[in-house]
């Protein structure tokens, strides 16, 4: 069988080296020849994942397609579905997703915690939402925002021209009230073509400057009660929309213990990369289970505690690796480099995870090992 990814970056890159051992053949579509993923297949198309013309020739000789990013536009991947390919997930996840209003709007008529949000036109649109929920606000582009681009934190009415201004350059927009959070929460979910679920733990996650800096998992990290009460409301968003794959879901946990639903992320996620080593089946794994048909993979988890750390750029040039000797001394201690050519300030470079009995040593250990490693 071969599995075609629309795109070729660290994502497809998990994807193909999850599951090569079944057999599968794996093509990507990229514009670069020398991208993370397309180092390690010999399927390469050179293209534009936003190009009909590419996307269809490239498809070709696919059995099944699927995707790293929500930024393909959907109009595209319904003509590759009308030209009778596989594609999961499906175009209208994507249409739903790819538009943080629309995917607000699905969430709210599945009865799923949000907050307040608002359909934003005028600068007026900003004051009167504020008027009504109080600042800070947050205004965000209703697409093509990730890692914190396309948000602006209003702080007072004086801010509203200038964030309005910024984004708009970027489209449409929305207002969201601002959570006063005591965490942010997040969690993995897969469903077959099928409809087999299978779900990860809940696990916490700690940003740097709007990017996903490090995930949290143990086994007593959360009580039963709220763990359960994140694995219903997943299950309620992939079943509601028929999803097949696995989708990251980015939740806030507010001071009275509730959960809210941040955003969708219609494919594997950062925050589940832990689950490489950390569980039985990864996350990338079963998502190949998921779209070729396959049973989903046992979930169950392989340690008590895992800490996942990215390793994002800290200069621009040429990447080079350095300090792996010492690092792989350690035990379960495991480095993925995403074999990027180029390293940029910011840039998602690899990343660690660190498998221990105690949390608070994986997370020590996470941060040193960090600290002695530099792309």
């Amino acid at each position: 069988m071969k599995i075609g990814i629309l795109g070729g970056g660290q994502l497809a890159r998990m994807l193909i080296g999850s599951s090569y051992r079944y057999g599968f053949t794996f093509k990507v579509l990229t514009d670069d020849i020398n991208s993370s993923a397309a180092k390690i297949t010999n399927e390469i198309y050179k293209g534009d994942f936003n190009n009909q013309e590419d996307v269809l020739k490239f498809s070709e000789d696919c059995d099944v397609i699927t995707l790293e990013n929500e930024f393909i536009d959907y109009k595209i991947l319904e003509v590759l579905e009308k030209s009778g390919k596989k594609l999961y997930p499906a175009s209208d996840c994507i249409k739903m997703i790819q538009d943080k209003f629309y995917q607000k709007e699905n969430l709210v008529k599945t009865e799923i915690p949000v907050a307040a949000y608002k359909k934003i036109e005028t600068e007026k649109d900003v004051e009167i939402f504020a008027e009504e929920y109080g600042y800070p606000v947050v205004l965000k582009s209703r697409t093509m925002g990730y890692d914190g681009k396309g948000n602006f934190l209003i702080n007072s009415k004086v801010e509203i021209k200038s964030g309005v201004e910024e984004l708009s350059k970027r489209g449409k927009l929305m207002c969201e009230q601002f959570i006063n959070f005591e965490k942010e929460i997040a969690i993995q979910i897969t469903r077959s073509n099928s409809g087999e679920i299978k779900i990860y733990p809940l696990v916490e996650t700690i940003q740097k400057n709007h990017i996903c800096h490090i995930v949290k998992y143990s086994e007593d990290l959360f009580d039963n009660e709220l763990s359960e009460k994140a694995k219903k409301i997943a299950e309620k968003i992939v079943t509601s929309i028929d999803y097949t794959g696995t989708m990251g879901i980015e939740m806030f946990l507010n001071p009275n213990n509730e959960i809210i639903v941040n955003e969708l992320a219609p494919r594997v996620h950062n925050t589940g990369h832990y689950t490489i080593e950390a569980s039985k089946t990864s996350q990338f794994e079963n998502h190949i289970r998921a779209i070729t048909g396959l049973p989903l993979g046992d979930v169950s988890m392989n340690s008590k505690s895992a800490v996942m750390i990215n390793i994002l750029g800290e200069r621009n040039g040429e990447a080079e690796l350095q300090g792996l000797y010492n690092l792989l001394k350690n035990k379960n201690i495991f480095l993925y480099d995403y074999s990027k050519n180029m390293v940029k300030t910011g840039r998602k470079m690899g990343h660690i995870t660190v498998l221990n009995e105690d949390l608070n040593t994986a997370l020590d250990v996470a941060n040193k090992s960090l600290s002695e490693i530099s792309i």
